[in-house]
């Protein structure tokens, strides 16, 4: 009888030991990556942007993260562009890689889409040279970076690829964007070198 009880309490500490060893194994997994695509078009009659917002994990056997995003895009709309302008971490861990696509008016086809007027899309206030995170980050904040980093390379990239990938009315866009997202111009000149730029 004293062999059969040892016998079962061993075997009750082995069921146990497995148990937890399972319970350990099976941890939540570490925050991982995410892919955010912000596909958006403007419109120079009213001076606004609309734009949808997606996103999908980017998983270790997720193709290339340019693939996910085109994926994302489905038929929604039909980019001029496209382009990975930022990545940055949350407060739970996960890292999220922000893609935005730029689309004429006449290849967005996002039945419900957020609309913004150019004036929303001003730069933030100020800026901390010392601590570049804002200490909260929305939607706008995000799009209105994507933003200004497609200006930029609509503006001045040198093979002029992006430029030449848009329609007069988009470029037109882009160069309005050029004081709007770049914050209050200090000087006459630098209206005027941003201006120039579309009699290139």
């Amino acid at each position: 009888m004293r062999f059969q009880l040892v016998c079962v309490g061993a075997a009750s500490a082995m069921v146990l030991l497995a148990v937890c060893g399972r319970a350990k194994r099976q941890e939540p997994a570490p925050p991982g990556v995410r892919l955010e695509l912000f596909a958006v078009t403007s419109d120079s009659a009213v001076q606004s942007i609309r734009y949808v917002r997606s996103e999908a994990p980017v998983l270790r056997d997720s193709p290339d993260p340019d693939v996910v995003a085109r994926g994302l895009l489905g038929s929604s709309a039909t980019p001029a562009m496209i382009h990975s302008t930022s990545w940055r971490r949350e407060k739970d861990g996960s890292v999220v890689l922000t893609y935005l696509a730029y689309c004429e008016p006449g290849q967005f086809h996002a039945s419900q889409s957020v609309q913004l007027a150019w004036s929303d899309l001003a730069s933030p206030p100020a800026t901390d040279p010392l601590h570049p995170r804002p200490p909260q980050i929305r939607q706008v904040d995000v799009l209105r970076h994507g933003l200004r980093h497609l200006s930029f390379l609509v503006r001045y990239a040198r093979d002029g690829r992006l430029e030449a990938a848009l329609s007069p009315q988009s470029r037109a866009f882009f160069h309005a964007m050029c004081g709007q997202l770049a914050g209050r111009l200090e000087s006459a000149r630098q209206f005027e070198e941003c201006v120039a730029v579309g009699a290139r």
